[in-house]
């Protein structure tokens, strides 16, 4: 630790230096002026709102429809526009230098005449704390899974399995507590085990949020932690072609991937719009950094295609995506006996290790997904608006294990997942201090496994149905303070299909209910607070339940019990954000506190020797639960194109039946990030390098003796990004580089599951490009 410390400490002040030397004057003092205006027939709208919320300033336009906000140092803004009658926008701005933008909203005359006022936030997450990354960012991170994009906002870090599964933990949470939303809709696609990464082309999207806090009132069950919300692309509404071509090239696995998509709108058909998308990528075995990950290369392919209409009155939208992935898994994870399982996991050097190869072979895991969703809305009158969705869900997954007699080409699980979801949602106004939105949602779920494998089934052929009705309402008091208060009622039944013994077939029924109370208080333009207290639960998964036998991916048995009962949290938020020296110098935190009932989680329970090798045992059990922490990020504009960030988390899980540590909590982190702006150069723009340092330390709040081995010594990784713009009339270029790991450190993390076989992934570097193109 001490050796990581020096030289975390000796990057902050070599670092610098370089940059210092090509420093520019201090870039504060850009303007972002224009016109708001009426999208129909480009009339001024007067005192319109434009609002940079990260920054807490805005302006208010003049009877011209025009605006201006000063002191904007170089970067990219979302920017949120609103009107009297309007539908609020919220537009991403890049500002090198003196920026002329226009807004257009869509306006209604009639609205106007009636003087309707309307909240221009969103009707949610009142009082939760939630971060975002925009369409820039994810363009840098482009390459990673989202899962790995997340890791970067405070509170958010990986569960892995091996280099090239990762799954997000939000506030030590995982699994089937984090909901997951891909174009609005609920993702089901058997995320029910460690190494189920989610099915999601992070291309297909634009915009990420993490909602860190129970949020059960509005999602359902399942979101207990958390939840992902991948936004959709909004769809262009004038006529003309645009669209975006990307390439990447990753050292790390020598592969790369690319993208390309192309949307328009339909001339004479105005608020009618299309797109379509593709991407691909490719990669070989992973390298740590002193050998070979072997047979854990990757290859992916998604495309998706979407048509849609919106006026101020309709919209309809219709979404197909597919989704296809290969995966291998760590070939050294898989072991002949016990004893050289143990020896696996002492040596510390995997014990199976091969030339580096694109080879993907036994064990493995393949995954298609499909996703289809169709959408209708309309204004029922000024104020009310009534939104349905269907959407159909396919997921197949075939997981091949090492076989004898030439038959690992023949999967030994197989499953298929068929997922019909419904959802009405009311959005009303009840008045000047009440709106809000009331729901009903429906599932339907079938599982089944496919004949063929050989070999006994790890989960059972089950169907699920749920159905929930749900209410939440704003109580805006003012500009400063809005309050929200909201209440669902959930029923889940599951019908599993065990096919053997006296009980061929078993029911469950869980009825579950979910509170919600917050409020958003900005005392004042600097200042801003946000606390929810929420109830959420969770009904068992069936492979919690009934899982039964060797989860191939996964390395490891897997044991349920169908005894287990929903789980019952009750979590508090307290997000603060603070800005002072003129915006100079912001402070985020954010403190959490949970207490979940019947918490369920895979508890080591030894090794077991089978005939397709020795693995270990995880056993689902259930305790009570409290876990609390705290995320901070500091942020401070240093002068002369430089900011600093400093973001750190820290999580406490303890096992109150146990009375003891809480298992597989994330270790406590910390990064720090330089940033250097620097002005433009000829046509080159938006130039920019960032160097990160991240340190994890230990894990020391453990159950003794539980685990397979202790936790692995804390780590120090270090990673760089370069990127640049240049304007090509109405096209841009975008390049960029992205370095991780630097120092070829070899470690491995808690939270890791096959930290038992090999280090984590060494150095890598990535290359990139995007090239945007079109009218819209």
């Amino acid at each position: 630790m001490t050796v990581h410390i020096k030289s975390f400490l000796s990057l902050l002040l070599v670092f610098p230096m370089p940059i210092m030397a090509s420093a520019q004057p201090d870039s504060c003092t850009i303007s972002l002026s224009g016109r708001v205006i009426d999208e129909h027939d480009a009339e001024a709208l007067s005192f319109a709102e434009v609002f940079i919320p990260s920054l807490g300033k805005g302006s208010v336009a003049d009877e011209h429809g025009r605006y201006r906000i000063d002191g904007l140092c170089m970067g990219t803004y979302v920017v949120r526009v609103a009107h009297l009658g309007c539908e609020p926008i919220t537009s991403e701005v890049r500002v090198t230098k003196d920026l002329v933008v226009d807004f257009r909203l869509e306006h209604h005359v009639e609205e106007l005449k009636e003087l309707e006022v309307i909240q221009s936030r969103p009707d949610e997450n009142v009082g939760h704390a939630r971060q975002a990354l925009g369409r820039e960012a994810m363009v840098r991170a482009g390459g990673q899974s989202i899962a790995e994009m997340l890791v970067a906002l405070p509170g958010v870090t990986l569960l892995t399995s091996g280099p090239s599964i990762a799954k997000p933990v939000i506030h030590g949470l995982s699994g089937n507590r984090i909901l997951t939303l891909n174009q609005g809709i609920r993702q089901e696609d058997q995320q029910w085990g460690t190494d189920h990464a989610p099915s999601i082309d992070p291309l297909s999207s634009d915009r990420l949020t993490v909602v860190k806090g129970a949020a059960s009132v509005q999602y359902g069950s399942d979101a207990i932690g958390g939840v992902v919300i991948a936004e959709p692309v909004e769809l262009p509404r004038r006529p003309g072609l645009s669209g975006e071509l990307r390439g990447i090239g990753i050292l790390n696995g020598k592969g790369g991937g690319g993208s390309a998509m192309l949307q328009g709108g339909v001339p004479g058909l105005s608020g009618l719009g299309w797109r379509v998308q593709g991407s691909g990528r490719a990669v070989g075995d992973g390298e740590a950094a002193r050998y070979d990950l072997s047979n854990t290369g990757a290859r992916e392919w998604a495309a998706s295609a979407s048509i849609g209409f919106r006026d101020h009155r309709r919209s309809a939208a219709l979404y197909f995506s597919r989704f296809e992935r290969e995966i291998g898994i760590l070939r050294a994870a898989h072991i002949g006996s016990t004893t050289d399982l143990q020896r696996a996991i002492e040596s510390g050097v995997p014990w199976y290790v091969q030339d580096f190869s694109y080879a993907i072979d036994a064990p493995r895991q393949t995954v298609t997904h499909h996703l289809l969703k169709a959408s209708a809305g309309i204004a029922l009158t000024d104020r009310n608006r009534l939104d349905a969705t269907y959407a159909y869900q396919g997921n197949a997954r075939q997981e091949y294990d090492i076989r004898r007699g030439g038959r690992s080409a023949r999967p030994s699980l197989d499953l298929f997942l068929g997922t019909h979801t419904g959802e009405l949602i009311l959005k009303h106004w009840l008045g000047p201090h009440v709106h809000g939105k009331a729901g009903l949602t429906g599932l339907l779920q079938e599982n089944y496994n496919v004949p063929g494998t050989g070999v006994r089934p790890l989960l059972p052929d089950y169907t699920r149905w749920n159905a929930g009705a749900f209410v939440l309402e704003h109580f805006p008091f003012g500009e400063r303070l809005e309050l929200e208060a909201g209440a669902r009622a959930e029923a889940t039944a599951i019908d599993v299909g065990l096919g053997t013994g006296d009980s061929p077939n078993r029911r469950y029924d869980f009825f579950n209910h979910a509170l919600s109370a917050g409020a958003n208080w900005q005392p004042r333009d600097s200042l801003r607070l946000r606390f929810n207290v929420s109830s959420a639960y969770r009904p068992p998964h069936v492979s919690e339940l009934h899982s039964q036998g060797l989860h191939h991916s996964a390395a490891a048995i897997e044991e349920g019990d169908a005894s287990l009962s929903s789980e019952r949290a009750l979590k508090a938020v307290l997000d603060a954000s603070a800005a002072t020296r003129n915006g100079k110098l912001r402070i985020d935190a954010t403190l959490h506190a949970a207490r979940i009932d019947d918490y369920i989680y895979q508890r080591p329970d030894g090794t077991r020797l089978t005939i397709r090798g020795a693995f270990p045992v995880f056993r689902y059990t259930a305790t009570d639960a409290v876990i609390s922490g705290a995320d901070l990020s500091v942020q401070a504009r240093l002068g002369k194109g430089f900011t600093a960030v400093l973001k750190g988390s820290t999580v406490n899980g303890r096992d109150m039946v146990q009375g003891d540590w809480l298992f597989l909590m994330p270790g406590d982190r910390m990064e720090f990030n330089l940033r250097k702006q620097v002005m433009p150069i000829g046509r080159w723009s938006e130039l920019e390098a960032v160097v990160s340092s991240l340190v994890v330390l230990k894990q020391l709040r453990y159950q003794a003796d539980l685990d397979f081995s202790d936790p692995p010594a804390d780590y120090h990784v270090l990673s760089a990004t370069l990127s640049a713009a240049r304007r090509m009339g109405k096209h841009e270029l975008r390049i960029g580089m992205r370095g991780s790991n630097l120092l070829n450190a070899a470690y491995r993390d808690y939270l890791d599951r096959f930290r038992y076989y090999a280090d984590a992934r060494g150095i890598d570097i990535q290359l990139w490009l995007a090239f945007t193109f079109g009218n819209n």
